[in-house]
Order: structure tokens, then C-alpha cells, then sequence
């Protein structure tokens, strides 16, 4: 059954930020709020954000709350996560998702929050978004991520150049897109929260795990037989890995993903643009995509619409 889009953005529509994990400063949220207004969008901060629990908006159930009060809320056009942080996975038990409203709305954010948006997907047959938290609409670089998000969101592009991606394998490959960073998306693998990866376009990333880690993850994913029914594979930004055993780990992360990969007859890219570092290019889970790898370039295409445009 095709995955159902969310409907497109547009300007004068109201996006709503929620502390789904962590809490952000005040004047960070003000600056967030500034660049999208004007861009023409309306800006609503749940009162989530300005609550501090450790350094969560919250507890879990305060968190699940204030997420399915914007979700249930017609007014609110699309959620985006204050930022990223931990324990979204335990956030799942407190979720009621069969209380959530079946109509599709736009919801985005990244690493944490893999969990959600793949729990969320699976389980309402929608699209979600792996894109930018609210706090990267502060700062350097936040109008270039407005920019993206915006084209994809308002459906003015469906095809994307995957710039400064490393070609491992060659190919083509069509499947539904699903992935996040790879640690919490581990963790969804045999749970409730994910279905089957036969077919489907994954992509991963990370931050600042130890290297020793990232070995066992792909060794978890091979020996559950994922990587032989993948479609295609995108890793992108692996940033600050660390090494800090007593006895250093022999193998850099690009061997990792070398050993791991090989023999696969499907295309794989690496250092593609979207991870913790400076780019995260927003892609929608659930949206049936073509991966184009070539030996000097790479781009995916939405197939099905990530968007439906009224």
C-alpha cells in the first residue's frame, strides 16, 4: 500500500515547533521564528519548549502530549522538533498512535528523532520528514536549510543532486525511502515500530560513536539479512567518530563501510549530504524514490509524490 503525503506547504500556513526531546533557548526559538515568518510562514511554539526536565521539554508523558496536541490540531500545518537529543525511543511507549488523526500532516526532524518518524510512518502508512531540527533554523547556514526545505516541502522539486556523495557501487535502484541515524534506527530493527526493509532505499548517518560501534551496527544489520534485501544504500555524514579504546580500533569508518558493502550488487553512495555535520538534506520516509549512482555523481528522485499539492 503506498505511503500517504502529507499536504504540500505553502506560504501563510502555520508550522508548529515541539519539544519532542530537548528544550532550546529562548532566543534561539526567536530566531527561528523570525526566519520563517519571513519566509512567509507562521511560527507557533508549543509552551513544551520553555519546560525543563533534566534536558528534556519535559517528561514523557508531557512530551507524547504536546506532540499529539499539535498533531490533532487543524491549525497546525506541520511540527518540527525543536532538536534532537535521546530517549525518543522510550517516547514510543507513551505515544498513543491510534489516538493520533489519520489525516497526514508534515512532521520533520532528525537523529533522535529517527524514532519517531519511522514508528510514525510505519504505523500510519504516512510520509515523514528526516530533515533539519528547528535549531538548525538559527545561525550560519539556516537560510539554506530553509531552502531546501522548503523545496521540498512545497513540492517545488522532486529530484535532487546528492552533491559530493563518493560512489561505492554503481547502479539504479527504486524503492520507498526509510532510514535516520543508524544507532536509534538499529534499535527500531524487529520492534513494532519498522516494517520490513526488503525493497527499500536505506539511508543512514551519525555522530561521535565510537568506531568499535559502528562495526557492530552494520554486523547487526548483516547478520539479520537487511543489507541483502535493501534496494539501495546511502550513508552519509559520519561525523566526529571516535577511537578512544585503550587498544586503538585498526579501521577507519570508510573501511567499515567498504567491508560491509562489498559484494552487494545494489548501488551504494557514501558522504552523501545529510547527517549531524554541516548538510542535512531533508528526504521524506515512505516516498517510493529512484537512486541514480554514477562514478562521478549520484541523485534521488521522488517517484510518488513526497507532498500532495492541492
Amino acid at each position: 500500500m503506498p505511503f500517504t503525503p502529507p499536504a504540500a506547504l505553502k506560504p501563510g500556513d502555520t508550522i508548529g515547533i515541539v519539544g519532542i526531546t530537548r528544550w532550546i533557548a529562548p532566543d534561539t526559538l526567536d530566531q527561528v521564528k523570525a526566519l520563517w515568518e519571513s519566509n512567509g510562514y507562521n511560527v507557533q511554539i508549543h509552551e513544551n519548549n520553555y519546560s525543563h526536565h533534566h534536558e528534556w521539554a519535559g517528561d514523557f508523558k508531557e512530551r507524547a502530549a504536546a506532540f499529539t496536541q499539535y498533531w490533532n490540531d487543524p491549525k497546525i500545518n506541520a511540527i518540527i522538533a525543536a532538536r534532537g537529543g535521546n530517549r525518543t525511543l522510550h517516547l514510543l511507549d507513551y505515544i498513543d498512535f491510534d489516538a493520533l488523526n489519520d489525516t497526514p500532516k508534515v512532521i520533520m526532524g532528525a537523529s533522535d528523532l529517527t524514532a519517531l518518524l519511522n514508528a510514525l510512518s510505519h504505523k500510519k502508512n504516512i510520509t515523514t520528514f528526516h530533515g533539519p531540527v528547528a535549531s538548525r533554523y538559527a545561525g550560519s547556514g539556516a537560510q539554506k536549510h530553509i531552502d531546501e526545505t522548503r523545496n521540498l516541502l512545497e513540492g517545488q522539486q522532486a529530484t535532487f543532486d546528492l552533491y559530493g556523495a563518493k560512489t561505492l557501487n554503481e547502479g539504479t535502484a527504486e524503492g520507498d525511502l526509510i532510514g535516520g541515524n543508524m544507532c536509534i534506527f538499529n534499535y527500531l530493527l524487529g520492534t513494532e515500530y519498522l516494517p520490513s526493509l526488503k525493497g527499500k532505499i536505506l539511508f543512514i548517518e551519525d555522530e561521535s560513536e565510537e568506531v568499535r560501534n559502528i562495526d557492530r551496527m552494520f554486523l547487526h544489520l548483516k547478520r539479520l539479512g537487511q543489507l541483502d534485501d535493501i534496494a539501495g544504500l546511502m550513508i552519509g555524514g559520519f561525523s566526529d567518530v571516535k577511537n578512544t579504546g585503550s587498544v586503538p580500533f585498526p579501521y577507519t569508518v570508510e573501511d567499515l563501510f567498504k567491508e560491509y558493502t562489498k559484494g552487494l550488487d545494489i548501488p551504494v553512495i557514501t558522504n552523501a549530504p545529510f547527517g549531524h555535520g554541516q548538510h542535512l538534506m531533508p528526504l521524506p520516509i515512505g516516498t517510493r524514490a529512484r537512486l541514480d549512482v554514477h562514478k562521478n555523481s549520484a541523485s534521488i528522485k521522488c517517484l510518488t509524490p513526497a507532498v500532495k499539492l492541492s
